[in-house]
This record gives C-alpha cells, structure tokens and sequence, in this order.
C-alpha cells in the first residue's frame, strides 16, 4: 500500500530521473481579454505563450507502417509524446492548444495526467502542423 510519504517520495524524486532528459517547449493557448458584460461570451482574445521543460519522445515507425496506436491514439510517424511536470501547466492545463518545439508547430491530440497516487505530471501526444 502506498502511504502519503510514498507519494510524496515518488513526485519530489521525478525531478531527478527527467534530469538531463528534458528539453524546452513552448506551451500556447488563448486568453480571453474581456467578456460581455450581459452574456459572458468572449469579446477578444490573446494567444499567450509559456516556455517549461518536457521530456519529448518523438515518434517513429520502427514496424515499418505510418502509423500505429498507442494507448488509443492512433499516432503518424513525425508525432511527438510529451511529459511535462503537472505543476508547470495546472492553471493553464484545459486551455493548452498548441505546442512549439525545435522551431516547429504541433497541435494537440490528447492530454493526460498520469501519476502514482497522485498526479505529477501530464503527457500530452501532439501532431505536426507547420
């Protein structure tokens, strides 16, 4: 059975095994500016961007076919797997939109928060778009 301190253990010591691992993303979404005061719909928004670590996988077709599925996604050669520590992204998680990576643009396919006992961190599985 896992006690709280395990749980505990097991997220503070993530930072040290994605030590040297990591590389920059950018995260990307959209924030409203303002609502309309009589229905709450948005009247303008701004894409903000926000710069954290992640471990990223790229994926490739070792099997020789294009494409495959992976937890249920069906994912393409060129797709790329993130895990980004869930402190990092919490307050933005839901607005997520868009990912930048080695200069290019990826666009989201799933988000998860994964962990054991309690979440730590979210992986995400993106789809090149420019």
């Amino acid at each position: 059975m896992l006690t709280d301190f395990d749980i505990e253990w097991i997220k503070a010591n993530r930072v040290e095994l994605v030590a040297n691992r990591t590389s920059t993303i950018i995260v990307k979404y959209k924030d409203v500016n303002e609502r309309d005061p009589f229905t709450g719909e948005p009247i303008g928004e701004t894409e903000v961007s926000r710069t954290v670590q992640s471990v990223v996988t790229e994926i490739s077709s070792s099997s020789g076919g294009d494409r495959r599925l992976e937890n249920g996604i069906e994912v393409e050669n060129g797709d790329i797997w993130l895990s980004i520590a869930i402190d990092d992204v919490a307050d933005i998680l839901d607005k997520i939109e868009r990912i930048e990576y080695d200069g290019k643009q990826y666009e989201i396919l799933a988000k998860d928060k994964k962990g054991i006992g309690v979440a730590n961190r979210v992986e995400i599985v993106a789809r090149l778009i420019s």
